[in-house]
């Protein structure tokens, strides 16, 4: 199977904070963390080496980051310009990004240990 243009679906979350607001009206969705999850467990088993694993959940942090960011500026300056939605916005990117950055870092050590485990094979 070839997984080159796999690793673009890490930068999903930086449209689904728009989707998911538009739809439900709200941002606090088990459905974005879902997502998140199934990208991080989708690359930690599709990636072939460690120099690719790692671009792709740095793709997967980042997109989680960047999106959330983007959300907040557009929340606060075309929807409401009140002064709790950067502070709730940064509460939320961190929340989002601290979860996208567990999952990476679960995936880091399985990704050593299926490398080495194939090294002792070869």
């Amino acid at each position: 199977m070839n997984t080159k243009y796999l690793k673009w679906l890490n930068l999903i979350p930086l449209i689904m904070f728009f989707i998911v607001d538009k739809l439900r009206g709200t941002l606090i969705s088990r459905y974005l963390l879902i997502i998140i999850v199934a990208l991080g467990v989708m690359n930690m088993f599709l990636e072939k080496s460690m120099k690719e694993y790692l671009i792709s959940s740095l793709m997967l942090v980042v997109s989680t980051v960047v999106g959330m960011i983007l959300y907040t500026y557009y929340y606060y300056y075309f929807v409401s310009a009140n002064s709790e939605a950067p502070i709730f916005g940064a509460a939320l990117m961190m929340v989002y990004g601290f979860i996208a950055f567990a999952v990476a870092a679960v995936g880091t050590v399985v990704v050593v240990i299926k490398d080495r485990k194939n090294k002792g094979e070869v």
